[in-house]
This record gives C-alpha cells, sequence and structure tokens, in this order.
C-alpha cells in the first residue's frame, strides 16, 4: 500500500484529547466530527492519503476534483483544560488490512502529541425510528465504562464495532491510551434512490454527551433544524413504507383450498 501525508502544520498542544470519526452508517460519526470543527473553528494540520482508499475522485461545486484523503485537525482554547485533535475524512479504507493502517498512522499521531484519552465516534444501528436516540457505549478500562454511565451513555455487553471507527478505539487498548467509543442510535434509512439518510438527530444525540466529557460548549440550534427536517423526512418514508405493505397485502391473492403443501 502507498501512503502519502501532506503537513500543513506542527501544532503545539497542551494535554490533548483526540476526537475520531468517519463516514458511516447515517453519517454519523462524520457528521459529529464535522460539525465540532465547524463550530470550535479547528484548523487542518495534516491529511493522509492512501492507496488503500476507493479508487475514485470527487468533483467539488466549482468544477474542480478532490481526492480521497483523511485529515487531522486541532483546536485550542485558553478556558479550556485541554487541547483536540480531531481526525476524520470523506472516506474509509476499503480492505481490512487499510483500515488497519489507517488506524495505526492515527495512533501513531495519538502518541506524538500524547493524548489522554480517545473518543471514538460511531453508528449503532436499530433499524427502527426513536423520537430520541440513547447513545451507547464502550471502553477499554472497566473504570471507564463506569464514567461513562455519569453521562447517561448506555454500557454495551455485547456485538462489534466494525471499521475503522472500532479498530481506532481496540487498538488504542494495545498501546495504552485511554479510550471510549460513544455510538449513538439510528434507524440506518436510506432514501427511495438509495443513498443512506444522514441521521442528524442521531448526531445531535452523540454531540450532547461528548461536549459534556469535553467540557466544551457548542452551539445546537442549527443542528435541531436539520435533525426536524430529518424526523419530518423518516416519517414520510415509514407511512410510504406502511401503504406500500397494505398495497402489497390487498393484491396477494390466497391459495386454492384444494392445494396441499
Amino acid at each position: 500500500m502507498i501512503m502519502q501525508i501532506k503537513i500543513y502544520k506542527e501544532p503545539e498542544l497542551r494535554d490533548p484529547y483526540m476526537v475520531t470519526g468517519l463516514p458511516g452508517i447515517g453519517y454519523v460519526a462524520k457528521l459529529s466530527v464535522d460539525y465540532l470543527i465547524k463550530e470550535l473553528k479547528a484548523e487542518l494540520f495534516e491529511e493522509l492519503y492512501s492507496s488503500s482508499f476507493p479508487p475514485y475522485v470527487l468533483i467539488k461545486k466549482d468544477g474542480t476534483v478532490e481526492l480521497l484523503k483523511n485529515e487531522f485537525y486541532y483546536w485550542k482554547d485558553i478556558k479550556s483544560k485541554n487541547d483536540l485533535i480531531i481526525f476524520t475524512g470523506n472516506t474509509q479504507a476499503i480492505s481490512p488490512e487499510g483500515q488497519y493502517e489507517i488506524s495505526n498512522e492515527v495512533l501513531n499521531r495519538a502518541e506524538k502529541f500524547k493524548v489522554r484519552k480517545l473518543f471514538a465516534t460511531a453508528a449503532y444501528v436499530t433499524g427502527r425510528y426513536l423520537e430520541k436516540p440513547r447513545v451507547y457505549g464502550a471502553a477499554t478500562e472497566p473504570e471507564l465504562v463506569e464514567e461513562l454511565k455519569k453521562y447517561d451513555v448506555l454500557p454495551m455487553d455485547a456485538g462489534s464495532i466494525s471499521g475503522t471507527n472500532g479498530l481506532l478505539f481496540g487498538l488504542a487498548k494495545l498501546r495504552r491510551i485511554q479510550s471510549v467509543c460513544l455510538l449513538s442510535e439510528t434507524p440506518g434509512y436510506m432514501t427511495p434512490s438509495g443513498r443512506v439518510l444522514a441521521d442528524a438527530k442521531a448526531v445531535q444525540a452523540l454531540l450532547e454527551v461528548l461536549s459534556k466529557m469535553l467540557d466544551i460548549k457548542i452551539d445546537m440550534k442549527p443542528l435541531e433544524q436539520e435533525a426536524k427536517m430529518a424526523e419530518d423526512f423518516v416519517q414520510k418514508m415509514e407511512e410510504l413504507e406502511r401503504r406500500w405493505v397494505e398495497e402489497m397485502r390487498k393484491s396477494v391473492s390466497p391459495p386454492p383450498k384444494d392445494i396441499y403443501l
């Protein structure tokens, strides 16, 4: 595999935390960290390009090309006890080898900057709509699991967390980096055209917990508006699905009585 690194800046950070989130189901992780970057006005300091990313490029609105990449941002604030590193990107690696490679590169940065705690974000797929999504969590150590409970995070006791979002959290344990993974409930719905529905409501639930754990303030009003639009769309989809099921039931004829199975 080939990897290229583009460094814009070498920030000096004070006892930083790290938050990670790449595209996944409902874009919960990706949208959460993107919103965090936007609200905090975090600065880009490094980009990763890898041959393990999908083999295509993106065309932007102005007609120019954008490569698939992963990015590191940083945020410093004298009012905060800890600086912040945010890792995100517009893709995940498509092979297991690539996902391990990227995860280890991210954790190399965590060791370099002496990250005190890593917060991985992900989606918890329910398959059904929820009025108020809950946030589940797992941690690298039992005491961190107990800490999660203080923020009304529901501890996971089974299952798995796939992709780079999960690997980052798991591999951090091998390097003795304290880490928690926060997973916000999402139905995992798709639009009629087959696109995954971006779940702003799940993002809002996750950010409410994460901001408390990081002890930072985030303006949620713009996100609340997006969540309301997403909620209306989901309700319309459920109504269409219900009508479709009813029509299918009406169109199915009962089998003849003289046929035995």
